[in-house]
């Protein structure tokens, strides 16, 4: 029989009237078209699974198609569905509202393109939990390494299809949702920036310093020639007031680790950070039902900021506390995430503040390790890995204390409204999740959602 709603088919309730089921096949394609050698692009967009996590397009790749994986195969359109068939838990799954010219995704996609359903209600009844589980439970019956599962499961799995204008209004309600949420995701993405960027220009690039020692007719080192010519042009344009300016030193003096800052020191992580590596309780103590702590074993739950809180733990060995900076330790070594709240670490991730206590400091100060934490990705190894001695032991640069802690005073308002964002999507997340299941079902019918909105 294939894939249906448990309540339908336990007799919970009735189908509504006007409502049909059919299998997905006669109402949409999928993977209707690749790539052919007759019209082979110059140039790709590419979204591998790795773009994607939960709606939401992380990036995409702009590649000559010569240099492109040889799974880029599968031409995406606009109202295209992408759907991982590999670990479908992991909710790799994309709506495609305007694709760019020559959009290519990954051959470990099935592209469901919409023709006689509409397109966004598709997608919601497609990445529904309850599909989502149907999917998992397929692709976990096949033994191989990696749990999977053909497309045509998708093509075979049938769907509860309401009339026209009750699939759009159901598409309307969960897709004004989601466009709330990405619209907090791109506010906290613009403010996360704006935060890099500051600590880039203080803390590897110098700017400050930079221009003291231009004021101060002090040399600058080689390193730095090229930020000491724009500053010449352009002298203001570093936007320093000067109180601010006044903390920072004019001249330069070498280090181990090339030319710093007069007065800051060349040394370590483990000097400078508090270092907290996991350690993984028994798996007895692991549930799903949010009894205990948040569990992060690794990197799989992590969010854009915070991560998302699926498994928890009864007896915690390892505790991260709230504002504590995560980072994957386990491949892929460096990931970074904050802990929304106290929560236990397994192995896979290290919990990581600044002496200080400042911890939006210690947040970027990790990010900007990306290149660093790079190498543990092939250490000889099949899984990339970094161990405490081994983290602790990457260099550092430690800035005076009064820099850090003006930095926090500038950065810390924009982690809080980043925070406050964060807590915006997770109720409209919880919205979205408790209504989609029931609104694609029929269990709740669109006006009795509309006015469950309106009271809310």
């Amino acid at each position: 029989m294939g894939f249906e709603y448990q309540a339908l088919a336990s007799g919970e309730f009735r189908l509504p009237d006007g409502w049909k089921i059919l299998t997905i096949k006669e109402v949409a394609d999928v993977n209707a078209l690749s790539i052919t050698k007759k019209a082979l692009p110059s140039y790709i967009d590419y979204i591998d699974i790795a773009s994607v996590n939960k709606g939401h397009l992380l990036n995409i790749q702009r590649l000559p198609f010569d240099k492109a994986p040889s799974r880029a195969r599968r031409i995406v359109r606009d109202n295209d569905i992408l759907i991982s068939t590999v670990r479908p838990n992991l909710e790799h799954y994309l709506f495609i509202k305007k694709a760019r010219p020559n959009t290519i995704a990954s051959t470990g996609f099935a592209v469901v393109s919409a023709k006689s359903v509409n397109s966004r209600f598709l997608y919601y009844y497609l990445t529904s939990k309850p599909f989502t589980e149907y999917l998992t439970r397929i692709a976990e019956s096949h033994t191989s390494a990696y749990p999977a599962f053909n497309p045509d499961v998708i093509e075979d799995a049938n769907i509860l299809l309401p009339p026209d204008k009750e699939q759009r209004a159901i598409a309307r309600i969960l897709g004004t949702l989601d466009d709330k949420i990405e619209l907090n995701r791109q506010l906290n993405e613009t403010l996360e920036a704006m935060a890099q960027a500051l600590f880039k220009s203080w803390f590897m690039d110098f700017d400050p310093v930079v221009v003291n020692a231009l004021k101060a007719g002090n040399p600058i080192p080689d390193n730095f020639a090229e930020r000491a010519a724009h500053y010449r042009e352009t002298p203001d344009s570093l936007g320093l007031p000067e109180h601010i300016l006044r903390l920072f030193p004019d001249r330069f003096m070498d280090s181990e680790l090339g030319p710093i800052p007069e007065g800051w020191e060349a040394t370590t992580i483990g000097a400078e950070f508090d270092l907290t590596m996991g350690q993984s309780p028994p798996g007895t103590t692991y549930n799903e039902k949010g009894e205990g702590l948040p569990f992060f074993q690794g990197r799989r739950d992590f969010g854009f900021r915070y991560p998302s809180n699926r498994v928890y733990c009864t007896a915690p060995t390892r505790i991260a506390h709230a504002d504590d900076t995560l980072v994957s330790v386990r491949a892929p070594v460096g990931d970074i995430n904050m802990a929304y709240e106290t929560c236990c670490v397994g192995r896979g991730v290290a919990a990581v503040r600044h002496k200080s206590g400042s911890r939006s400091y210690t947040y970027y100060a990790m990010r900007a390790l990306g290149e660093r934490f790079k190498s543990y990705e092939a250490e000889g190894t099949v899984f990339g890995a970094i161990n405490k001695k081994q983290f602790q032991n990457l260099p550092s640069i430690a800035p005076q204390p009064h820099v850090v802690s003006s930095f926090e005073e500038l950065v810390y308002p924009l982690d809080e409204n980043i925070r406050s964002f964060e807590e915006v999507i997770r109720t409209l997340s919880g919205t979205r999740d408790t209504l989609l299941p029931k609104l694609i079902s029929g269990e709740l019918r669109v006006p009795d959602v509309e006015k469950i909105l309106e009271e809310a």
